[in-house]
């Protein structure tokens, strides 16, 4: 014979739990947003963009933290990028300058691209810092994330065709 053990719990979240949980639905509300703009951006009709000589595209990426945020109870990390996304057109050479803010003992963190366009995986310790180049030759948008703090340090690489 088989019993079934039926467990009830209870979940009192205090005024700031209530508030960081509204912050997070916002930001990810406006992320939405973000995304529903460039959509049809990226599916407008194609240019002439034979002409478009791609440009070195420069961006600064470092580790950050929600201020206040409490992992144990959000069970999730504080951990974010400090830039969310990245725009560059078709043709541009993307120069990302990788840092571990962490002192020694704290936290590894990675800035990966998981496609069959752009596959990048590149882990730091605490205290290192590296340089990722590489050509942005296909549109779209693509997810970068640390391979360590999941779901909350995620960002967007967006590639969008030349203006001309």
């Amino acid at each position: 014979m088989i019993r079934c053990l039926r467990i009830r719990t209870r979940v009192d979240m205090s005024g700031s739990t209530k508030n960081t949980i509204i912050l997070a639905i916002a930001i990810a509300a406006i992320i939405i947003a973000l995304i529903a703009i460039m959509i049809p951006l990226l599916n407008a009709p194609q240019v002439n963009n034979q002409h478009y000589r791609g440009q070195t595209r420069e961006f600064w990426l470092f580790n950050s933290y929600i201020p206040g945020f409490n992992e144990t109870e959000m069970m999730m990390p504080h951990d974010v990028y400090s830039m969310p996304a990245m725009s560059v057109f078709k043709g541009d050479t993307i120069v990302i300058h990788f840092f571990n803010t962490e002192e020694i003992g704290g936290d590894h963190h990675s800035f990966t691209i998981k496609d069959e366009s752009y596959n990048i995986n590149v882990e730091l310790s605490p205290g290192q810092k590296k340089t990722i180049t590489f050509d942005a030759n296909t549109t779209g948008i693509f997810s970068y994330y640390c391979t360590f703090h999941q779901p909350t340090m995620r960002g967007q690489l967006i590639v969008k065709d030349p203006p001309y």
